[in-house]
């Protein structure tokens, strides 16, 4: 009779962790999730600054807007100007009309330039340096909020926010004479690895003489 044999495996077997091959692949796959989460944190660092600068960009566009409502009908600071392109100083019956819309999105460049037809734009006014017909026209006497200015950017760029607008002369009745002026402003930025970005807005002023009418 064969005695019954217990198959006893050696200590090495039981005691057997992982490879040096079987290492560095996990580390090579957690380097790799790392470097995805760390690029996500970039990502994220961006968004948060462009979503700053929107929004610090949507105030100085509602504060302007704000303070232009108070403006006298006749403020020189809203009339058309001659000089600025496409040139808009006549009545418009329509408030889409490509005059118009050439100047609500700008291509991302330190130029104006429009997104719709690719044409070189001029502002009637601005509060900045350049880049206008009509150039720092709320430096005197502005009590509203002015751009941040950041003294880390480069010369020439630090001054954050530039602000434009133009006038439109509005007859929605083709009756020869303006009811009212369209006014449509623009605030731009440039944005870090994004080039230049804009908020626009705009609203409609009246003509307090048509009230008597």
């Amino acid at each position: 009779m064969i005695p019954n044999r217990k198959c006893i495996r050696s200590p090495r077997t039981l005691d057997r962790g992982f490879s040096l091959i079987e290492a560095m692949v996990a580390s090579v796959v957690m380097l790799i999730g790392l470097l995805g989460l760390a690029g996500l944190q970039v990502t994220a660092m961006r968004a948060n600054h462009l979503g700053k600068r929107m929004a610090q960009a949507s105030l100085l566009a509602q504060d302007l807007v704000q303070n232009m409502q108070v403006w006298q009908y006749s403020d020189a600071r809203l009339s058309p100007q001659a000089s600025a392109s496409p040139a808009h100083t006549g009545s418009y019956t329509d408030t889409n009309h490509t005059d118009i819309a050439k100047f609500w999105e700008l291509q991302n460049s330190d130029t104006l330039v429009s997104t719709l037809d690719g044409s070189s734009l001029t502002f009637d006014y601005t509060d900045g340096a350049a880049g206008a017909a009509q150039v720092n026209k709320l430096a005197a006497n502005y009590a509203g909020v002015l751009s941040p200015v950041d003294s880390t950017l480069p010369t020439g760029e630090q001054t954050v926010f530039q602000r434009y607008w133009n006038v439109f002369l509005v007859d929605l009745t083709s009756s020869g004479t303006p009811q009212g002026k369209l006014v449509q402003v623009v605030v731009r930025w440039k944005e870090p690895n994004f080039g230049y970005r804009q908020v626009s807005t705009s609203f409609y002023k009246y003509d307090p003489t048509g009230f008597n009418l």
